[in-house]
């Protein structure tokens, strides 16, 4: 049976996850990066609760949608700094006082690019399948 991605998320996207399988919150986790990415922007991603499982999302992109999606993520969860900033108080003051806008910026266009050149959606509903 086939499991679209997005019904999934929907069904997942404010629950508790930990009952979920390490594949379904990982596929929630990249749900939760392109859906707040496409809505604002990785600063909204950061700022917001879909950046609290970014650490899951790095984990599963290069097996779920490719090296160039985690490249990309990768480089926009660097700007935050080691350790990953674990609450979105945290990543919102460092976003501010860095002033990362202009970076950003540049990191939601190369998004966008990926998200037009890719079939993420097919990837992320065949990953729930598997």
């Amino acid at each position: 049976m086939t499991i679209d991605a997005w019904t999934f998320y929907e069904q997942y996207a404010e629950s508790d996850r930990s009952s979920l399988s390490e594949r379904e919150r990982q596929v929630l986790a990249v749900c939760d990066f392109r859906q707040e990415v496409n809505s604002g922007g990785f600063d909204s991603y950061f700022r917001y609760n879909g950046g609290d499982t970014a650490l899951t999302a790095m984990t599963a992109l290069p097996r779920l949608l490719g090296n160039p999606w985690a490249a990309l993520f990768g480089e926009a969860v660097a700007l935050l700094g080691v350790p990953y900033p674990r609450s979105s108080d945290e990543r919102a003051e460092k976003i501010d006082n860095e002033s990362l806008d202009d970076t950003l910026a540049e990191l939601d266009a190369r998004f966008r690019t990926l998200e037009a050149g890719s079939n993420a959606d097919a990837k992320l509903t065949e990953a729930l399948s598997s």
